[in-house]
């Protein structure tokens, strides 16, 4: 990485701000080995105690991760295992299942490292620092998802140029 400026108001090349992402994946992926767990199953507790009932399926948890059905079905698996998740027949489909955390999973969800991790700091930032964050968030994802970026996401065009 190029030299930078103490100074965090200064702006960073594109390449000091991919190490900066980078560097957050490794310590976000770090920290989820954490109470006997790996980082996708974490996502997977997650997902099924903020995702409204409907969508508490394998497939949706795929579908969310934009991954293939097999290792969501293992690691879920794992979780059920675990006693962390209950499995229940789901009403509208005959061989469709549904998720629910049990005490203990929502008892171990309390001591989740990414949100210990990652709480503090985002909870000093200002409102508007916050919702930025978030917008970019959600474009650099949207792009690494789909190969291309929302052109006007938050009001700017790609080029960070507010849209007339």
């Amino acid at each position: 990485m190029s030299e930078r400026p103490e100074d965090g108001d200064n702006p960073s090349t594109d390449d000091d701000l991919v190490t900066l992402l980078d560097q957050v994946s490794r310590l976000v992926y770090g920290i989820s080995f954490t109470d006997g767990l790996f980082p996708a199953q974490w996502v997977a507790l997650r997902y099924f105690h903020d995702a409204p009932e409907p969508a508490r399926t394998l497939t949706a948890l795929a579908r969310f991760q934009k991954i293939h059905l097999a290792p969501v079905s293992r690691t879920v698996s794992t979780l059920v295992d675990k006693g962390l998740l209950t499995r229940r027949p789901h009403p509208g489909f005959k061989r469709g299942w549904l998720f629910d955390l049990t005490d203990d999973g929502r008892i171990l969800l309390e001591r989740d490292p990414l949100r210990q991790s990652l709480s503090p700091p985002i909870a000093a930032m200002a409102a508007n620092e916050r919702a930025m964050l978030g917008r970019l968030m959600k474009r650099i994802i949207t792009h690494m998802q789909t190969g291309s970026s929302d052109g006007e996401a938050g009001g700017e065009k790609t080029d960070g140029t507010p849209v007339a």
